[in-house]
């Protein structure tokens, strides 16, 4: 008999737990199918339905059966801790964290230059007809996409502009993308907007379990270990379903969890009538309380008051259809701690006259609540924090909970030097997020010590290219010191080169900058983000002709450096008008960088609009995210006198 639990507990199932998937056979048949034979498949449900889980488990080796199509990693939004952001400024991270994703084995620069259709066209293969065969990619937890602020709306537009242009240009290609219910017509509205037809978009929605299918979930697992938990399934599924037609799969698998430790082997619990709906009180209560304290601990909470709200909420009885209005939450609670109980299974949304209302996601959970002792939060010992958790917190815009879950993380890796190097790497990334470029530099150095000391050689090349980046500028001769040193660790490096070229660039080493550009695509030319900055400083020093080569070569739609160096370079050797609404576009996503000023600056003095383009110069010489290089001041100046 097995000692191992095949109960999952609190975390999704992953490909190699589908020997102990059970109860979703009919839904992944029939997603696969979908996934196959349509264009783009929107998988959605409520939090903790077990849409990762299903497609993981169960869709994934569905389709391993299959040898007629490429299928790609799953894909996800939020890019992982271990990559120094601040070494590739001014990309769609969003972008740049699904291609990562689905290409794991690219190089960085290869992915941050590139578009979606680009990299799908240059990874996909034929059969031996010649034929292209089918790539199947898919998206998961794309709500990322929609938490956050309103900064991040240009990110968003542009990546479902990128994800709308790969699905029209490549018929080979077919998504499926998962997304939480509530955020369901957002998605298709944003897919819409960017261009995709609406018949193109095909809904699977997954439901929770049926109480059969509940039952096969218990009984599924426990075939071959002689468990007694095997013969109480059904009384199992009666219990925490108490009354309910539907039974939550995260619940399901956190109770069984625990009941699988709790019942050993041969103790013949089934004598005791009271005993499993004790275990089940047991187990619940102690689920409430770990994600209480967790969920407090996270968003700067006291654990006993959380835990006195939530008792007080929906430990009463309920509002006549079962539910609490959500303004009523977000009173007390700010919105994003609201959702974390939504994560932790504590919480199930819905949407309702447009109004987002909260209910348990087990009624058997009432009384669980309603007899919780809110002081013992604030004694429980919860788990170690996840570095994924802080990557997730990152990704949907929450820079103050990522840095204090990846801190937590800092300080709890112990022996495990490469969490920890991780950890203080996501650290920087925020504080770059952030502004706050000193402190960035400090956690990528710290960073490059941890990494230094396991001889990880890729680690500390790119983590001293981050530092030489948020050096440029500011202490610019520190940046090509770091940059160089970049370069002894990966000699050769594309990645390193283009780094090293744009300190240079900023020193007023103009010709240097190029020709190392010159000298890094003669090794390996199809580098999108070296020709991007190449195209970038040529526009810069009025060669508009090679300039157009460049860019018009690779994916810049993210980049307004890239955007405004394409308009400069087409107004400089052809008369060519620029429309209102793209000068506006191009003033919008200006920001704070002096390249990116002046260059639209320059674009509106060949337009005849002398005011606008002195006042956008004096910005691009007050600049400082980036500062404007030396050697270009003289033309700013030239612009500021009108």
């Amino acid at each position: 008999m097995s000692t191992r639990s095949p109960f999952v507990g609190s975390r999704p199932f992953d490909t190699a737990d589908e020997a102990i998937f059970h109860g979703r056979a009919r839904e992944a048949a029939a997603l696969a199918k979908l996934w196959r034979d349509h264009r783009v498949t929107i998988l959605h449900g409520p939090a903790g339905v077990g849409k990762t889980s299903l497609l993981r488990a169960g869709v994934l080796p569905e389709l391993d059966a299959s040898t007629d199509s490429r299928v790609l990693p799953i894909g996800r939004l939020a890019f992982l801790a271990d990559f120094p952001l601040a070494a590739l400024p001014d990309i769609n991270p969003f972008t740049f964290a699904l291609l990562a994703s689905w290409y794991p084995e690219d190089s960085p620069m290869r992915i941050a230059g590139s578009s979606i259709r680009g990299l799908v066209r240059k990874n996909a293969g034929v059969d031996r007809h010649g034929d292209a065969i089918p790539v199947l990619a898919a998206i998961d937890q794309t709500d990322l996409l929609f938490l956050g602020n309103h900064e991040r709306d240009d990110h968003r537009r542009r990546f479902a502009d990128e994800l709308v242009e790969a699905t029209a240009a490549r018929h080979d290609l077919h998504l499926l993308i998962a997304v939480r219910t509530e955020h369901l017509d957002d998605l298709q509205a944003l897919l819409i907007r960017a261009g995709m037809p609406v018949r193109h978009l095909t809904r699977f929605p997954l439901r929770a379990f049926s109480p059969s299918a509940a039952r096969q979930v218990v009984s599924g697992p426990l075939s071959d270990t002689g468990h007694p938990l095997a013969a109480s399934a059904e009384r199992l599924v009666d219990e925490l379903g108490a009354g309910d037609t539907a039974i939550d799969p995260a619940l399901l698998q956190i109770v069984c969890s625990r009941l699988w430790e709790e019942f050993p082997p041969g103790d013949g619990g089934d004598d005791d009538a009271d005993r499993l709906p004790k275990a089940v009180d047991r187990a619940l209560g102690d689920h409430c309380l770990r994600s209480l304290a967790a969920v407090a601990t996270a968003y700067g909470e006291w654990p006993s008051a959380l835990a006195t709200w939530f008792r007080q909420v929906f430990g009463r009885k309920p509002d006549a259809d079962g539910v609490t209005e959500g303004r009523r939450l977000t009173r007390d609670l700010p919105n994003a701690v609201v959702r974390a109980l939504e994560d932790v299974r504590l919480l199930v949304a819905d949407r309702h006259a447009g109004r987002r209302r909260y209910r348990l996601p087990q009624a058997r959970l009432r009384p669980v609540v309603r007899r919780l002792d809110a002081e013992a939060a604030a004694s429980v010992r919860h788990e170690r924090p996840r570095l994924d958790a802080a990557e997730t917190a990152f990704a949907a815009g929450d820079l103050d909970l990522a840095r204090r879950l990846a801190t937590a993380v800092a300080r709890e890796a112990g022996a495990d030097r490469p969490v920890r190097g991780a950890a203080e790497c996501l650290l920087g990334t925020i504080a770059y997020g952030q502004g706050r470029m000193e402190r960035a530099a400090e956690h990528y150095e710290t960073a490059i010590t941890v990494f230094g000391s396991l001889g990880d050689t890729a680690h500390v090349g790119m983590l001293l290219a981050a530092v030489g980046r948020l050096k440029i500028g500011s202490e610019t001769t520190e940046a090509v010191s770091r940059l160089r040193a970049a370069l002894t660790q990966l000699p050769g490096d594309t990645f390193v080169k283009t780094a090293l070229a744009h300190a240079l660039w900023h020193a007023g080493r103009a010709q240097a900058a190029i020709a190392i550009l010159d000298d890094a695509l003669s090794q390996n030319g199809a580098t999108p983000e070296a020709i991007r900055l190449r195209g970038e400083m040529l526009a810069d020093l009025n060669r508009a002709e090679p300039a157009l080569r460049d860019l018009d070569r690779v994916n810049y739609g993210d980049r307004p450096s890239s955007r405004a160096a394409w308009f400069l370079a087409k107004k400089t050797c052809a008369d060519a008008e620029v429309s209102r609404a793209k000068e506006l576009e191009l003033v919008d996503g200006a920001g704070d960088s002096g390249p990116v000023l002046l260059r639209v600056a320059r674009v509106l003095r060949l337009e005849g609009d002398a005011d606008t383009a002195a006042g956008l110069a004096e910005r691009a010489v007050k600049a400082r995210r980036p500062p404007l290089p030396e050697h270009l001041r003289k033309e700013a100046e030239r612009l500021m006198a009108r």
